[in-house]
């Protein structure tokens, strides 16, 4: 169902009193088919984002940053080129910014709003911090029990030089950290709490936020690095669902858990 709300469906939750604005839309109750299609444009997201990393990649296959031998069974891939293929994660925001077009809604329903936020801001690099804590504990009790990957991928993570280094803290705030926080938390996340909350389901906020940060953990596909990944979610959809879905604090927070990490590794930590 879409309504009149001037911006927060929350403040009509909070009390009980509906504020309207007129001229502005928001979604204020999401059923099952509704459901069923959020996740379905959640997961052609992935797929225009693999498309995308194909798009990019033929033509880098033409330059010695990839090189594939299908009869030797070579592969290389260059650090630089990994760099340039994260751009493609930039196809995520597509089936978010359609579906609000379909329905007239404002961005603020994907959670771009308040983007200069000074709280929003200082509260993602303190959940970032917390993150970087967390994921740096998970990834060496992983790492312990499982042993170090055995497939060198985590060897195109790096940075060689300082000008890569600026790159991939670049490409992780604004192609990968926003791009996942706008379909994972602004999109999919605020719409299944809405789901659930419909449904008179008991801590509807806590299962949206169990059942999104799992998604957001399995849809890298990598089963060794899922519980880091599910915890960091679980950061990430904490802090949205605090802010009101506002996607900058999670932008921000998710961003530099990713360049710091980079940056560790490439520094050889």
């Amino acid at each position: 169902m879409v309504m009149d709300d001037p911006d927060l469906y929350e403040l009509e939750e909070a009390t009980g009193i509906g504020i309207f604005e007129p001229g502005t839309l928001l979604e204020n109750e999401i059923d099952k088919n509704q459901m069923i299609g959020v996740l379905a444009y959640t997961a052609l997201g992935m797929v225009l984002m693999v498309i995308a990393t194909i798009v990019i990649m033929v033509p880098l296959m033409m330059t010695p940053l990839i090189v594939i031998d299908i009869y030797s069974y070579y592969i290389y891939i260059d650090p630089l080129a990994m760099l340039i293929l994260t751009v493609a994660e930039i196809a995520f925001v597509i089936p978010p910014l359609y579906y609000i077009r379909k329905r007239g809604l404002p961005k603020s329903a994907i959670g771009i709003k308040n983007m200069l936020s000074g709280k929003d801001a200082l509260l993602g690099i303190f959940i970032g911090l917390l993150m970087l804590g967390a994921n740096l504990v998970i990834s060496w009790f992983v790492t312990t029990a499982t042993g170090p990957p055995s497939s060198g991928t985590d060897d195109l993570l790096v940075a060689r030089n300082l000008a890569e280094m600026i790159g991939w803290s670049f490409v992780m705030f604004v192609f990968v950290a926003f791009t996942e926080e706008l379909i994972f938390r602004g999109f999919m996340q605020r719409r299944m709490e809405m789901y659930f909350r419909g449904r008179g389901t008991a801590n509807y906020k806590l299962v949206a936020l169990l059942i999104s940060s799992f998604i957001f953990g399995a849809i890298h596909f990598d089963i060794i690095g899922l519980p880091t990944r599910f915890v960091l979610g679980m950061f990430l959809g904490d802090l949205a669902q605090r802010r009101s879905y506002n996607i900058l604090g999670p932008s921000i927070a998710h961003g530099m858990n990713n360049a710091i990490v980079i940056i560790l590794a490439s520094l050889g930590f």
